[in-house]
C-alpha cells in the first residue's frame, strides 16, 4: 500500500478513506514506518468515523488502540471512540 491511505486517516478525509478501502488488495491491518496501524492513528486523533469504516473493512482491535485513545493528541480521552472499540471487540 503506498501512503495515500495512511495521509487520508491522518487527514480525517472520510471520503478518500472510503474510496481506498475500496480497492482491491487493501490491507487495513498493515503498519506505517513508525509500527502503527491505520486504526491505532485513528484512534490517537479521535476520528470516530474513520474508525467506524476501517473496523468495517477489518481492522484489528488491539491495546495500542485504546492506549492511544485513551491517551490522545490532546490530552482528552476519546470516549466515543473508546466505546465503538468495546462495541466492535464484543462482536
Amino acid at each position: 500500500m503506498d501512503d495515500s491511505l495512511f495521509q487520508a486517516v491522518y487527514m480525517n478525509d472520510l471520503d478518500t478513506v472510503k474510496k481506498l478501502l475500496g480497492e482491491q488488495n487493501v490491507d487495513v491491518n498493515e503498519t506505517d514506518q513508525l509500527g502503527r496501524t491505520l486504526l491505532q492513528i485513528a484512534c490517537y486523533f479521535g476520528f470516530y468515523e474513520v474508525c467506524k469504516k476501517l473496523l468495517e473493512k477489518g481492522a484489528k482491535i488491539d491495546e495500542d488502540c485504546f492506549r492511544r485513545a485513551e491517551n490522545s493528541w490532546s490530552e482528552f480521552q476519546h470516549d466515543e471512540v473508546i466505546e465503538l472499540l468495546h462495541e466492535w471487540q464484543n462482536r
